[in-house]
């Protein structure tokens, strides 16, 4: 059985008072897909950010493999093979596709002629090669969030964190990249998704872990971790968790 691709220890990030991530341990198997889920300022996207690069933890320790990447700054991290997309497009909006992801993976190939090939190899993979010669800012929200995907997959990563991929999309956009999610998975992409929408988690987690202001308070399997009366109280209140625990 393959051991932990991603592990995270003690992991605590502070911002003057405020305690964004306060002491959070997990792990991530390699192939597996975690489920990332707690209310509004949690400390998800703070918990990226650090595994990313994009913020020093106060304290803890971040490994992908036997390498420390905690601390080091964002252009390393992705060397190291994390890669990430965030809550908001970040795209170059007047560029092509192919120009946008062509800038991402000419930081890991070795020549211009390399980078082009990553871009149109990412392309093909995600039913994108009609797209290439598109501008970013002609494209629907859908496609624009598949262009960041194809930017995190140029790296070649070994783990992509995905964040609130699913924000602002129908239903029939969800279903499309949700597929495209389960799909890089299956082909053995481990996998981290931060995301809102429950039953997304449900249908795609392995397993999930749950942040409240900034601690862990469950992890497991999804089924077992959405009767967790810490997690309905963290999503619904006291009364709620109160009323999972009643006989019907």
């Amino acid at each position: 059985m393959p051991g932990p691709l991603l592990r995270v220890e003690g992991l605590t990030v502070r911002f003057g008072g405020l305690v964004a991530v306060n002491d959070v341990h997990f792990t991530v198997d390699e192939g597996e897909l975690l489920g990332i889920i707690g209310p509004n300022g949690a400390g998800k996207t703070t918990m990226f950010n650090a595994v990313a690069g994009a913020v020093r933890p106060t304290s803890g320790s971040i490994r992908i493999g036997d390498e420390l990447v905690s601390g080091k700054p964002p252009e390393r991290v992705a060397r190291l093979g994390i890669a990430r997309t965030f809550q908001s497009v970040r795209l170059f909006k007047a560029m092509t596709v192919r120009e946008n992801v062509t800038l991402s993976a000419s930081t890991v190939c070795p020549s211009m002629a390399a980078a082009h090939a990553r871009a149109d190899e990412v392309a093909e993979l995600l039913g994108m090669t009609a797209l290439r010669r598109i501008r970013v800012e002609e494209l629907p929200l859908a496609d624009q969030k598949k262009v960041e995907i194809a930017r995190a997959l140029a790296l070649r990563p070994r783990l992509l964190l995905l964040d609130e991929m699913m924000s602002g999309l129908n239903q029939a956009e969800t279903r499309d990249l949700i597929g495209v999610i389960k799909a890089l998975n299956g082909d053995g992409l481990t996998t981290i998704v931060i995301e809102h929408v429950l039953r997304v988690i449900m249908e795609l987690s392995h397993r999930v872990l749950v942040l409240d202001h900034g601690v862990r308070i469950a992890e497991g399997p999804p089924r077992e971790v959405m009767r967790d009366p810490r997690v309905v109280e963290a999503y619904l209140g006291r009364s709620a968790a109160q009323n999972l625990g009643e006989p019907a």
